[in-house]
């Protein structure tokens, strides 16, 4: 027969009839083993029937007070016995990781920005709360709202507002779009009229910023159509490579060549009349008590962000 402990608590990947049919095995009584299990005596019976019925079989012999196995009952045990000596192993495994499982933290992002400040965000985190671990995937505005939603990931940075009526959104990240080109090939400024007559190099995997220049440029009179777009590119290091040889000017997040323009790699052309200002948002589930180690993590970029803004204020203040 199994030991006791293997029945003694309940297992949750377990099905609850074998269960209690392994707890009436072991204990030789419907009555012991109800109260093993914390089961009323007519909850463990009508388990045993039902399982009994779905085999097809007589797994018990009810002899007066005492009960034995039949046949195709030791058969049933010896079975069970095993499974539910795996169901168990594979529960410590799981119970094991359980802690590291939740100091995790799912993110994700489909902003270009995100790269040059998020990970200073995780990083100031990380020393306060050390034990936590961070995921990090770049996906589609479609994928990381399915995921957000379905709950496999926390939260989520995009760089425009979602609407979504299970998502809420905060503002995460404030940045400027700046027109660069190769510092020898560019002027210091043009005209909003000049633009069309440029080359330019269009971003595709970052439809927020896609969304911003196409809309303002469309508001202030020069739409897509206009525009002398000579190649478009979807990653960002090659991009800046192009424009730096020379072969077009591209409108960009200025965190995100800020090392360029330091040293002179790429230089920033002013477009008269046009400003570009970005917002990144941080998008989690609305209505959804976070788990603790994420709702952590929204207080502290939400104190982050605060702090940053008031420093900005103070700078500004004569």
């Amino acid at each position: 027969m199994v030991g006791t402990e293997i029945v003694r608590g309940q297992l949750v990947i377990l099905e609850k009839k074998i269960e209690v049919f392994l707890a009436v095995a072991d204990a030789g009584s419907f009555s012991r083993a109800a109260r093993r299990l914390s089961l009323s005596q007519s909850a463990v019976s009508f388990h045993v029937d039902t399982l009994e019925r779905e085999l097809g079989t007589s797994l018990f012999r009810r002899q007066g007070r005492t009960i034995s196995l039949t046949p195709e009952g030791e058969l049933l045990h010896q079975e069970t016995r095993r499974l539910a000596q795996e169901a168990r192993r594979v529960e410590d495994v799981f119970s094991e990781q359980s802690a590291s499982i939740a100091q995790r933290i799912r993110l994700a992002g489909d902003a270009l920005t995100c790269a040059f400040t998020v990970p200073w965000d995780l990083a100031a985190f990380q020393e306060r709360y050390p034990e936590v671990i961070f995921t990090y995937e770049r996906l589609p505005q479609d994928e990381l709202v399915e995921k957000l939603v379905s709950g496999e990931l926390d939260m989520g940075f995009v760089g425009y507002r979602i609407r979504h009526r299970k998502l809420a959104t905060q503002v995460c990240i404030r940045d400027e779009i700046i027109l660069v080109g190769a510092p020898d090939r560019v002027p210091d400024r043009v005209m909003l009229e000049e633009l069309g007559g440029l080359p330019l190099l269009w971003v595709t995997n970052d439809r927020g910023l896609e969304l911003l220049v196409s809309q303002r440029l469309s508001d202030a009179g020069l739409p897509m159509w206009k525009l002398n777009i000579v190649m478009e590119v979807g990653d960002l290091p090659i991009l800046k490579t192009f424009v730096q040889a020379g072969l077009g000017l591209a409108f960009l997040p200025r965190l995100t060549v800020a090392h360029e323009l330091r040293f002179g790699i790429l230089k920033e052309v002013s477009v008269e009349r046009l400003k570009l200002d970005r917002l990144t948002y941080l998008v989690y589930r609305k209505g959804k008590h976070p788990r603790e180690v994420a709702g952590r993590f929204l207080e502290f970029m939400e104190q982050r962000r605060g702090q940053e803004e008031g420093e900005a204020e103070d700078a500004c203040t004569p």
